[in-house]
């Protein structure tokens, strides 16, 4: 199967800094699709106009916000949609070092049935709130896929494998902030194998963040107690898929 792989840049009031992102991106020869996640008129005008003057660049719109998860499952099926591979999803505020982007593609390559993902190696800029709750985050990931091959599930650098992955999206219970955990761990509950790389993560100084603490923090925790319940459900099966890759 040839390799054919497009990037998908989710966007919502990050207008401002998404031209630099798709730049970086379009001189890799990567084709990108972004995804207006419910922005205003003018933030989508900014897009549109990004689109018009980078090739190789398309918008897909929703009406209104439906989270970042929600824009990553229509970014993957319009890729799959598209004739691509596999889909590069990297943040459009700059969090996310451009200069990985060519390594995780040639693993993606190399292993094309499986999930590329970056772990993030921080700079002081992380704030420590969230830096905790991915270390517990990281740890309920550990229980409900029972391994640890799952370093860090917050990080949504990663290189998706359409095929696998886009069957898995009807299954998703939520579309915000969660997204990027849950869909790794029901990748690996569907017996998807991934390979994880150490990446440099920044938090940009007066950078926008759509991250809401409570709301979003209520929303994985609960998120985590679905999941342990499925996990509980799958266990003989996970079992016996851990018995069998060793």
């Amino acid at each position: 199967m040839e390799f054919k792989p497009c990037a998908i840049v989710p966007v919502y009031r990050h207008e401002n800094t998404v031209r630099t992102v798709v730049q970086k991106l379009n001189s890799q020869n990567l084709p990108v699709v972004i995804v207006d996640d419910g922005n205003t008129p003018e933030a989508l005008q900014v897009l549109q106009k990004v689109a018009e003057e980078i090739p190789n660049v398309m918008v897909v719109s929703h009406s209104v916000n439906m989270g970042k998860g929600g824009a990553v499952c229509t970014g993957c099926k319009e890729a799959l949609k598209a004739g691509f591979t596999h889909a590069l999803q990297i943040d459009a505020d700059g969090q996310h070092d451009p200069s990985m982007i060519p390594f995780l593609l040639k693993t993606a390559r190399k292993h094309p049935e499986s999930l590329v993902g970056g772990f993030p190696q921080y700079d002081a800029s992380v704030p420590k709130g969230r830096e905790v709750g991915r270390k517990i985050t990281n740890f309920w990931v550990a229980v409900e896929t029972l391994s640890k091959d799952i370093p860090d599930a917050m990080c949504g650098f990663r290189v998706y494998p359409l095929q696998a992955t886009v069957p898995v999206l009807d299954k998703i219970l939520t579309f915000r902030m969660g997204f990027d955990i849950e869909i790794l761990v029901r990748l690996a509950w569907a017996g998807v194998k991934m390979h994880f790389y150490p990446v440099k993560v920044i938090y940009p100084e007066n950078g926008v963040s759509n991250f809401r603490m409570l709301h979003d923090n209520l929303e994985i925790s609960w998120l985590h107690t679905r999941l342990c319940c499925g996990m509980l459900v799958r266990l003989p099966k996970l079992l016996l898929q851990k018995k069998k890759h060793g």
